[in-house]
């Protein structure tokens, strides 16, 4: 009678420390969060994602202007494509009459048309005459050949420096007009 009191009372430590063990695991467990499940109607899924990507408008051979992205998300049914880390060269007569650098960008493959911005700093834009343009956000409109901004802009080279909101410029002539706000300063 004394051992099957000795057995029932291991039985009974041996339970409870299985209880607590459970416990233990259960309570220090990590726990792993479930995937988020987006709709089709949320994110369009991208036809490509391209590493190096190049994009190139010519006329009759010869390069109009060209896209570097170090990524590209490309939608061909909205005819869209969404870069990141963007270099735009404009040439004229195969020489770069302007090179402009984004944190990001989209470009429309069907009407050619580009929109390129930054996040916190000014995106440049160089121009072949020594003259570098900045703002945050810039539109291509490849019917006209004419930049675009409605974000504050600063055009800086040979001695000037203007500063206003909003910018709509000839790319082919190289003139530029900053629409509101504008100030300028002459330095020798």
């Amino acid at each position: 009678m004394g051992s099957q009191k000795v057995r029932w009372g291991l039985t009974f430590l041996v339970l409870i420390m299985a209880i607590f063990i459970g416990h233990r695991v259960y309570t220090h467990m990590e726990k792993t969060p479930t995937p988020a499940v987006h709709s089709s109607t949320e994110i369009r899924p991208a036809d490509a994602w391209i590493q190096g990507f190049t994009y190139r408008q010519t006329q009759a051979g010869v390069a109009k202007w060209e896209v570097l992205a170090k990524r590209a998300r490309v939608i061909q049914a909205e005819h869209r494509a969404q870069l990141e880390d963007v270099t735009v060269h404009l040439f004229e007569k195969e020489a770069k009459q302007m090179t402009v650098e984004a944190d990001q960008g989209t470009i429309n493959t069907k009407t050619k048309n580009i929109e390129l911005k930054n996040q916190k700093d000014f995106l440049s834009v160089r121009l072949n005459n020594g003259y570098t343009i900045y703002s945050k956000q810039l539109k291509w409109k490849e019917s006209s050949r004419q930049v675009q901004s409605q974000t504050p802009v600063v055009i800086k080279g040979k001695g000037l420096t203007v500063t206003g909101i909003g910018l709509i410029g000839n790319v082919d002539e190289q003139e530029f007009q900053i629409l509101s706000n504008v100030r300028a300063e002459v330095s020798s």
